[in-house]
């Protein structure tokens, strides 16, 4: 029983940079995911600029920084042909003081922001998933369960659901998550290339019979394709 501490669900980038930030300020955390490993797979790309100022008031900007690419500019080609370039640069000078296009791929991400929490002494707890959760007037009551099914009840200050799409947490609270699903059939490739998409820009092909877009990985020739 650890009544003061967060119970943070989900151990994405988002749950593992709230644990990292409470626990920076002082607060207690307990962070679980029901999946076994982290990702592996690149997934989501773009760091954005207002991230990177955070992740420099925790000490870590550069690390993230020096393993991404930074994206030099965008060029449009039309039939088989390169049409159009816009140089982003410092696309955001005077701004942020990390004033460029970031590309670092989400496998990468999580496995650096979980060797940050590993640091301050908290490691995420895999395979255990939130069964249920009610609140009280002081907290929340919450059963979880792990790998082997056994179930263990708690009280928590607050629950953070950072459990994505399928949110658990979201589920218990009624809370709806609505949208729609794409027509088209999209299919996403990380893969080792050469030629003149492989110059760490990224290059884009819109056309009434083709979509395509192409953006550059740390490493020689190593692309991800969409």
């Amino acid at each position: 029983m650890h009544p003061e501490r967060v119970l943070i669900v989900g151990a994405g980038p988002t749950g593992l940079n709230l644990a990292l930030w409470l626990t920076k300020l002082g607060v207690p955390v307990r962070i679980i995911d029901k999946l076994a490993l982290p990702g592996t797979t690149s997934r989501a790309l773009a760091v954005q600029a207002r991230t990177l100022e955070l992740y420099d008031q925790i000490g870590f900007a550069d690390a993230v920084v020096n393993d991404g690419v930074k994206i030099r500019g965008i060029n449009v080609w039309v039939r088989g042909k390169k049409a159009a370039r816009m140089p982003l640069g410092e696309i955001g000078k005077g701004i942020s003081p990390f004033s460029f296009a970031l590309v670092y791929p989400q496998d990468a991400h999580e496995k650096l922001l979980i060797s940050k929490l590993a640091e301050l002494g908290v490691h995420v707890e895999r395979e255990t998933e939130l069964v249920s959760l009610a609140q009280t007037g002081d907290g929340v009551s919450v059963v979880l369960k792990n790998k082997a099914g056994a179930e263990e009840k708690l009280r928590a200050p607050y629950v953070a659901g950072c459990d994505g799409a399928s949110s658990a947490v979201r589920h218990q609270l009624g809370i709806g998550f609505p949208g729609g699903t794409y027509e088209g059939m999209f299919y996403v490739a990380d893969v080792i290339a050469e030629g003149p998409v492989t110059d760490n820009e990224l290059h884009v092909d819109l056309e009434d019979a083709d979509f395509l877009l192409v953006f550059p990985l740390k490493g020689k020739g190593r692309l991800r394709l969409v």
